[in-house]
């Protein structure tokens, strides 16, 4: 009977894992995608010599901040979830969260920073970035130490 009762509660746990690892794939392709046509956006503002963005150094350093984040935090999903398929991690549950809220959160303060800021200083958009950067930060540790449960385990 424990048998039964086991094999009863190891396929919802793996599919509810495999639904985390799921959505965290679509959502770090799709974050790439984002990030790289913004990047594009960039350069076209630059090539074109845009006022707004070429003469306000504030505005395009944040900018490409949240280009560079975005962009780098929508690799550190892919890599998120297809090592936790490849490897089957199981993180817990706030971690998924953590880096999937902080992916986007982060590069969002960026450029709400840039948008709206003051002369030389960022926006109140930047309040965003560190409180973000903590969540990034809890799930990569909390991938790490199931990388770790794993590797002594299986």
């Amino acid at each position: 009977m424990d048998k039964t009762d086991d094999t009863k509660s190891t396929p919802t746990a793996t599919g509810t894992e495999a639904r985390w690892r799921q959505q965290a794939l679509f959502q770090g392709w799709i974050s790439v995608a984002a990030w790289m046509t913004f990047g594009l956006l960039l350069e076209g503002l630059l090539g074109y010599k845009t006022p707004a963005y070429l003469l306000d150094d504030t505005r395009r350093e944040l900018f490409r901040q949240a280009h560079a984040h975005g962009t780098i935090l929508g690799l550190v999903l892919l890599a998120a979830a297809l090592s936790g398929q490849q490897f089957q991690l199981t993180p817990p549950r706030a971690a998924w969260i953590a880096l999937r809220l902080g992916a986007v959160v982060l590069p969002f303060g960026f450029l709400l920073a840039g948008i709206w800021h003051y002369e030389s200083d960022p926006g109140l958009g930047i309040w965003l970035v560190p409180l973000s950067a903590l969540l990034v930060i809890f799930a990569a540790v909390a991938f790490a130490l199931a990388a770790r449960g794993q590797s002594r385990f299986g």
